[in-house]
């Protein structure tokens, strides 16, 4: 009986260990910050958890407000996501304090190739050579037209809209013609009263990436810095005073766009815009979810107005990046991987959400595009052809803080003129970049 029953267990042991207790899944943190694009990062992180069973992809969405305060904190306190979205403006201060994984010994590892990547969005995530992020996606910035504004006023699709900082061009008085008082009159009439304005035919706003910084290359300015990673501040040439007093002018002088309030009480442009308020705003391809799903009049997106040194929109890019601290390193660079390789960015790409970084998937893009708004969408590929680099320095967050401090007082027409405004600015950049060195 004994011996049966050792026989018994022995045998039990023997099966119990051919089919063992199921693993726990290794559990990796995503972060995003961008509502629109979470179903098609969902898709994405789907496909990839089919493929790697033994691992299970928690995302975190934070609005753009608090995403980098979350961030900064996690990555100081060892506490940050697995896997995060990184931004240009904040990707040099988070890798020159050794924060993010050097992802270059992976991708030489794995034999990743990067050719068939936008080359300019590739060099934008080196550090001293090494690649801290594959590209993800890329934007160019355009104007976002109300069609039923412009045909009320007999204006036609704005193809090739002109502007100066002397007389405006052709792009103010396009802007003037859509501008309309309470009684109907535009701002290019004698008696268009700017005391009762209804609709505005253009909002400015103080955000580089959208709104500024295309106005100051497309006038010959350099913009912030003198390059990426530069230490030399030039931001108070003529080019870039120029600009900014243009887009106060078009507030107080012109009265064709409108006065804003202050920050965090002022809905915004895009607010403005999809109100029906104001009939033309620049903004980046990423709006496209937003406009589809909020502008409920007929829009469509046109060139960004041409200056005297042409038509130039800032090339940005998203990548996705993996703390230093990260406890997974390896099952975060397979997240990491995946989610900016050519498969995953045609699940992407098939949803129509953005551009994406691989060049060969733009007419997949498209193709998710066709019979729907908005009818120009080729406007933004059209832009890769002539872009300015954004300001790379580890410096941003501090330098942004200056701007953003001091532009809002020009653009609330606390300043008498542009250059006041700028020439503070540049003395506080100055400081801030001498710190550095």
């Amino acid at each position: 009986m004994r011996k049966k029953l050792y026989v018994a267990v022995v045998v039990g042991l023997f099966v119990f260990s051919c089919f063992p207790a199921t693993a726990k899944k290794l559990t990796l943190r995503y972060a995003l910050w961008d509502q629109n694009q979470r179903p098609a990062m969902e898709a994405s992180i789907a496909e990839f958890m089919k493929n790697n069973p033994d691992i299970d992809v928690k995302v975190e969405l934070y609005p753009w407000a608090d995403y980098w305060t979350k961030l900064t904190t996690g990555l100081a306190t060892g506490t940050a996501p697995d896997v995060f979205w990184g931004h240009l403006a904040w990707f040099p201060s988070m890798v020159t304090r050794g924060q993010l994984l050097d992802l270059q010994p992976y991708i030489d590892r794995d034999k990743v190739d990067l050719s068939p990547y936008y080359p300019a969005l590739v060099e934008a995530w080196k550090y001293q050579g090494d690649s801290y992020g594959i590209p993800k996606d890329w934007d160019t910035i355009a104007l976002f037209i109300n069609k039923e504004m412009i045909a009320k006023a007999g204006l036609v699709y704005p193809a090739d809209l002109k502007w100066n900082p002397i007389d405006g061009g052709s792009f103010l008085r396009y802007i003037q013609k859509l501008t309309l008082d309470n009684t109907g009159r535009n701002a290019l009439d004698p008696n268009f009263d700017p005391t009762n304005i209804v609709q505005y035919g253009f909002a400015s706003e103080n955000e580089p990436q959208p709104s500024w910084l295309n106005f100051v290359w497309e006038n010959g300015g350099t913009g912030i810095i003198n390059r990426p990673w530069g230490t030399k501040v030039v931001i108070d040439q003529p080019q870039t005073i120029a600009v900014l007093q243009f887009l106060n002018d078009l507030i107080y002088k012109y009265h064709v766009s409108p006065k804003p309030e202050a920050r965090g009480v002022w809905p915004g442009p895009w607010s403005l815009w999809t109100g029906k308020k104001v009939a033309m705003v620049t903004n980046g391809s990423w709006m496209l979810p937003s406009a589809r799903s909020q502008a409920s009049f007929p829009w469509d997106v046109a060139p960004l107005p041409a200056g005297p040194a042409g038509r130039i929109s800032v090339f940005n890019g998203l990548a996705h990046e993996i703390p230093a601290t990260c406890k997974h390193k390896e099952e975060a660079w397979k997240l990491c991987k995946w989610m900016d390789s050519p498969a995953s960015q045609k699940i992407v790409s098939e949803m129509g959400i953005v551009f994406p970084a691989v060049k060969d998937l733009i007419p997949t893009f498209l193709k998710a595009f066709a019979g729907k708004k908005p009818e120009h969408i080729r406007v933004f590929i059209d832009e890769t052809a002539n872009t300015g680099w954004w300001p790379i320095t580890e410096k941003w967050p501090r330098m942004w803080d200056v701007m953003q401090r001091e532009f809002d007082l020009l653009w609330l027409g606390q300043y008498k003129t542009a250059e006041e405004a700028v020439k503070k600015v540049a003395v506080e950049l100055r400081g801030i970049m001498k710190a550095s060195e």
